[in-house]
């Protein structure tokens, strides 16, 4: 393989869907983008401000099992890259590693290099001289908001984010329509339940709308907006062991999430529900 092959730890690098692992320590600029509260935990994560135009001599890319997410990573990584600067890609082999190398063919990067170890994948190459951006941004751009349906706005990324789920819907029609005071959406996703209960109890006066993926809690706000009551989002992992929200609202809503990405794992939902319990205040009898 032709061009850099090494990273060097005084040279900027960009990490999209970065996690913490301790050979990020030796980097002495790195911008790391993430967006799940419960991998962001011994990160700096600067998110959205970090992919500047030809800036970066390495990017690395962790793919997901959604082919989206990983275009929108390599097309961003790609733009942020500066000529000659050092791409690496990896990914599960049951989170699309197989197309990885096909993928940066695609985006025009020449000579990549692969290795397969530990049912994982990674492929590298360099960014040529005279790039031709027009994928890679058409890549990058499927990360805009847009307009779905019910009038909300949303992103990629975000779980269910084309779409009104039927356990939300379902539940925003039998809300109870005594609610009233302060209350909370625990995994408020672009704000579907956190809008339809103020529009159904009009004796609410504020809300939080909670999620662990920060473009959730933006889409949220922003769908939020026309509301006449007061509203505030949080970006936080609601699984913890201590979200520090013991005894705080007169009510919550939720549909809760039983899984992390594609996986099921009921332990998420039951956490949940006990940090619900803890988070509503407590009256005389």
């Amino acid at each position: 393989m032709s061009g850099q092959t090494k990273v060097s730890p005084d040279q900027p690098v960009l990490f999209m869907n970065a996690h913490v692992h301790p050979a990020l320590a030796q980097f002495k600029t790195l911008s790391s983008v993430q967006y799940f509260k419960p991998y962001t935990h011994g990160l700096e994560v600067h998110n959205d401000d970090a992919q500047k135009a030809e800036s970066y001599e390495t990017a690395f890319v962790l793919g997901t099992k959604s082919r989206m997410e990983t275009e929108i990573g390599l097309g961003k990584a790609l733009l942020a890259l500066k000529s000659g600067g050092l791409l690496i890609c990896a990914a599960d082999n049951k989170e699309g590693a197989g197309r990885l190398k096909k993928m940066l063919q695609d985006l025009g990067i020449p000579n990549i290099a692969e290795l397969s170890k530990n049912k994982a994948r990674v492929c590298w190459g360099v960014k040529p001289d005279g790039f031709d951006p027009a994928l890679a941004q058409s890549w990058a751009d499927q990360d805009k908001v847009q307009e779905i349906a019910g009038g909300f706005f949303s992103r990629p990324g975000i779980y269910g984010w084309d779409k009104i789920d039927k356990g939300s819907a379902l539940l925003a029609e039998n809300l109870p329509k005594d609610l009233s005071g302060h209350g909370a959406d625990f995994g408020c996703g672009y704000g579907y339940l956190s809008r339809a209960v103020p529009e159904k109890c009009r004796k609410v006066k504020s809300i939080e709308f909670i999620d662990a993926d920060s473009r959730a809690v933006q889409m949220a706000a922003k769908n939020l907006e026309a509301l006449e009551i007061k509203t505030s989002g949080h970006w936080m992992d609601l699984a913890s062991s201590n979200t520090g929200l013991d005894n705080k609202y007169d009510w919550i809503v939720m549909n809760p999430p039983f899984h992390e990405g594609k996986r099921a794992d009921s332990d998420i939902g039951i956490a949940f529900i006990k940090n619900a319990h803890k988070a509503l205040r407590r009256k005389a009898p």
